[in-house]
C-alpha cells in the first residue's frame, strides 16, 4: 500500500512553457486507460500550448515532477447549457499521472482548481466527462459534482 498524500508536499501553480512536454506525456500516458476517451489527437502538445497561452493550464507538482494537470477557463462549451451560475467556467483535461492515482492527488488537484476558479471570479464549474469513465465520475461525485 502506498503512503497517503501529504498536501504540503505538493505545489499547485500555473504551468510554465517548460512543463509542456511533460504534460503532453501525461496526456499520452492516460490514453487507453479504462473509460478514457482521449487519443493521439486530443489532448496533445498543441492543446496544452493553447491552454498555456490562454493562462488556463495548471499543474500539481511533487518536487519537480508533475503529478496532475488541469485546465480551468472558458472553452466555449457552455453556451448551450442552462444552469444557475452567472459566470461559470469549465474544468477540462484533468489528468493524474498513473503512479499518483488512487492516493488522493485527484481530489487535491480539484480543490486547488475550485479555489483558483473562485479567485478568478467564476461562480460555478462544469466538467464534461464520458459516461464510461468510472474513475473520473467517482472522483467528481466524491467532490460534490452532480
Amino acid at each position: 500500500m502506498q503512503n497517503p498524500i501529504t498536501p504540503q508536499h505538493f505545489t499547485f501553480a500555473r504551468a510554465a512553457r517548460g512543463d509542456i512536454d511533460e504534460i503532453a506525456g501525461i496526456y499520452r500516458g492516460l490514453i487507453g486507460t479504462p473509460g478514457c476517451t482521449w487519443d493521439e489527437d486530443y489532448p496533445n502538445k498543441e492543446t496544452a500550448e493553447q491552454d498555456l497561452d490562454s493562462g488556463w493550464l495548471y499543474v500539481l507538482k511533487k518536487q519537480n515532477k508533475i503529478a496532475a494537470v488541469a485546465s480551468i477557463g472558458d472553452f466555449g462549451e457552455l453556451s448551450d447549457l442552462t444552469w444557475k451560475p452567472e459566470n461559470p467556467c469549465e474544468l477540462a483535461r484533468i489528468g493524474v499521472r498513473p503512479e499518483f492515482q488512487k492516493q488522493g492527488v485527484g481530489t487535491l488537484m480539484l480543490r486547488h482548481c475550485f479555489e483558483t476558479a473562485k479567485n478568478n471570479g467564476f461562480d460555478g464549474i462544469c466538467i464534461l466527462v464520458a459516461k464510461t469513465n468510472a474513475a473520473a465520475l467517482a472522483l467528481y461525485e466524491k467532490n460534490g459534482f452532480e
